[in-house]
């Protein structure tokens, strides 16, 4: 292939499919409106007795910075979590101890 050829390729107008198609709205299902309308949910768990390095901590498992479990969150990244009570994402955790949370 000459470099000719490459740049008619290039020169090409490729069409694309979705111009001027409208964007379909979101389908989510609405959220609670007040605590009233949900249902009260009690989860047991079990904790590690020894504490885990985060970097060795799964991603998407649960934690806790306390050895009695409470306050359990959700590794997210290498370095972030969720808050599971507050629903809130905490970044900039590099490094440290944390005990796992298993759920069931």
């Amino acid at each position: 292939m000459s470099n000719t050829d490459n740049e008619a390729g290039a020169n090409t107008g490729r069409t694309h499919f979705n111009k001027g198609r409208k964007r379909t709205p979101n389908r989510s299902l609405q959220a609670a409106s007040s605590l009233s309308d949900m249902t009260a949910v009690t989860v047991t768990g079990y904790c590690d007795s020894a504490p885990t390095e985060w970097q060795l901590l799964p991603t998407f498992s649960t934690f806790s910075l306390s050895p009695d479990g409470s306050f359990p969150k959700i590794k997210s990244s290498k370095s972030a979590f969720i808050d599971i009570k507050t629903q809130t994402n905490h970044t900039g955790f590099a490094s440290g101890r944390c005990y796992r949370v298993y759920l069931g």
